[in-house]
């Protein structure tokens, strides 16, 4: 599972002096705007994600920032979760009625209600109603979405001063 950043930046006019120069400091100053902006995205979601029987998932989320190879994906930045926890995407979305593995309800059920037996009665409400989603992830980059533009227009700020046009 992946929550990927994308937004439209227009960046204004800059002295092109040394064109591969000016790409390595627009590409620098995007990418470390880029990597506090899916930082605090995955911090967010860590907050915001149960722990569980053993944190796996909350320890699994993790951060990449990559540059592209064109104008349209210059810089990108993912938040994902680690091949350990696949079934994030159901803690994130919930889940339809379904029998549970037994195995992990009976161990959240003797670690949280402190009574193992209970596996049974959550496995059986499980294949019920299901599970309801606690969209950590969306929920962490709406927290995060109003600061993503202002650091973008900043970085790029920077770079029009690093390169003498502001």
């Amino acid at each position: 599972m992946a929550v990927m950043v994308h937004f439209r930046l227009r960046v204004p006019p800059i002295p092109l002096f040394n064109v591969a120069q000016s790409q390595a400091i627009l590409r620098r100053e995007v990418g470390t705007a880029m990597h506090g902006i899916v930082e605090d995205i995955a911090g967010e979601a860590r907050q915001r994600t149960p722990v569980g029987v053993s944190g796996i998932l909350r320890a699994s989320i993790g951060t990449r920032v990559s540059i592209g190879r064109d104008a349209a994906t210059f810089v990108m930045g993912e938040v994902f979760t680690g091949a350990q926890a696949p079934y994030a995407i159901y803690v994130e979305f919930g889940s339809r009625p379904h029998w549970p593995p037994r195995a992990p309800i009976e161990l959240w059920a003797q670690r949280v209600l402190g009574d193992s037996s209970l596996w049974y009665v959550i496995a059986r409400a499980i294949a019920r109603r299901g599970t309801r989603g606690r969209h950590m992830f969306r929920d962490a980059l709406e927290h995060v979405r109003p600061t993503i533009e202002p650091r973008m227009v900043a970085a790029v700020a920077r770079v029009t001063q690093l390169l003498g046009g502001g």
